[in-house]
Parts: C-alpha cells; structure tokens; sequence
C-alpha cells in the first residue's frame, strides 16, 4: 500500500491523501495550488483497463497547473476551466494518437476565490461535493448508470452496485474535443470535497457526510480512505477535503 498526503492552512484549511487501495498502482493524481488569488483543487482518476492511466491522469494535472498559471488573472473562470480541460484532452489524445494507445482519465476541478464562491469543472465521474449538517450537493457524473438514475430507471442506492457503474460517456483523452460540465456553487461554511470513485462507488452519500462533519480536513481524509477500504473498495482512492 503506497499513501500520498499533503495538508496545509491558510485561507481555508485543506487535507488531500492518494491511496492505492485495491490496485497494485496508483494511477490517480491530485493537486492543490494557488494562483491569482484563488485556490485550486483537482483530482484525476486514469481509467483502469487502459493503457497508461497514471500518463493520462498526470497529463491532466499538468494542463490544468499550465492554464491556470496562464488564464487565471485575464480570463472568467468558466472560460479558464473550459481551456484548461480542451488543452489536457488534447494533449492526452495526441500521445493516444502517437503511441497507438487509448489512455485516458476523468478530471474534477474547483477554483475557489477569497469569498467561498467556487467554479466546478468536470469530465467523467470524479465528483466534488459541497456538504453541511443538512445537505450533500454533487457533480453530476458523467457515466451511464447515471442516465439510468436520471431516467428513473434505478435508484442512486441501486447505481452503487450497478454492473456498469464503470462505464462512461465522456472522459479526456479519447475524442478530440470533451463536453465540459460547469457549476457555480458556494462553500462558505461547508465542507469541499473531490474524490476519485474509489470512494464514492463504496461509500454511501451519508457516510461520507458523516465523516467529513466529524473531525479536521487531515482526520477526515483518513477516515474516507479507510471507510472505503471497510467498503472493500477495489480501485485507487483520492480524496481532497476542504474546510471554508
């Protein structure tokens, strides 16, 4: 078992931790960074069964810390997070395209400025989760067993163990162009958290709540890996948790 880690305060007060959990390598990857002013959070999960996921999903990390580095002070921020996931599924479909390869990954990305507002980009299902004492609001995956739970066909408890739970309808890398689905949320006085889906395909909405509610974003990280391994989850896990 590998585990990555890092935490930090400022302005918010954040923890994010990498595990590989039912996987012999991690192909996830995270990031936390700052630029002009604004807070940035990401998490990118390489599709398993693919050829070089963890190139794929580092691949994405690096365009977005590029964009950001080179939007944030002169673009609106759904623009900046439109380009930022273009130019990661272009350069991962041009290494496909070079290589004779399909890698691919998901990618979620937050970008939180001073007053709590943060913009939500996201391609296939990472999610990210903006939780209170009486509420869970998340991205909407990007997969099919989310067009069944939209249809009414079945429920979000039943999508959890659904045999095609794993199959997606977007992801980056393995179409010239991706459809980027952008929110607008608030996290003043909530809880941020991103996660790959070797957490939330294991651990019920309510879990996670309860966890992230119950201590600091550094125990709350360790007690979503470990709930996802209690859950005999057999994917990488990453999870970031930020407190505004």
């Amino acid at each position: 078992m590998v585990q990555e880690q890092v935490k930090g305060e400022s302005e918010l007060r954040y923890a994010a931790i990498s595990d590989t959990g039912g996987r012999e390598q991690n192909e996830d990857a995270y990031w936390i960074g700052r630029a002009n002013g604004y807070h940035i959070f990401a998490v990118a999960d390489g599709l398993g069964g693919h050829a070089r996921g963890e190139v794929a999903s580092g691949m994405a990390i690096r365009a977005l810390r590029e964009t950001a580095g080179e939007s944030l002070s002169t673009m609106e921020l759904p623009a900046v997070l439109e380009r930022a996931f273009q130019r990661a599924n272009a350069a991962i479909y041009a290494y496909n395209q070079e290589n004779a390869l399909n890698a691919g990954t998901t990618l979620s990305v937050a970008i939180v400025d001073g007053s709590g507002r943060c913009w939500i980009g996201t391609v296939g299902d990472c999610r990210t989760h903006i939780i209170t004492p009486s509420s869970v609001w998340h991205t909407r995956d990007q997969s099919y067993v989310q067009s069944l739970v939209e249809s009414g066909a079945i429920s979000p408890a039943e999508a959890m163990h659904h045999p095609g739970k794993n199959i997606l309808t977007q992801a980056l890398g393995l179409a010239t162009r991706v459809r980027v689905d952008v929110d607008v949320q608030e996290i003043a006085g909530a809880v941020l958290v991103i996660s790959s889906d070797g957490l939330h395909d294991y651990v019920p909405e309510s879990a996670i709540q309860a966890i992230v509610l119950a201590g600091d974003p550094d125990e709350a990280c360790r007690g979503l890996v470990d709930a996802a391994k209690d859950a005999a989850s057999t994917d990488n896990i990453t999870v970031i948790v930020t407190r505004a």
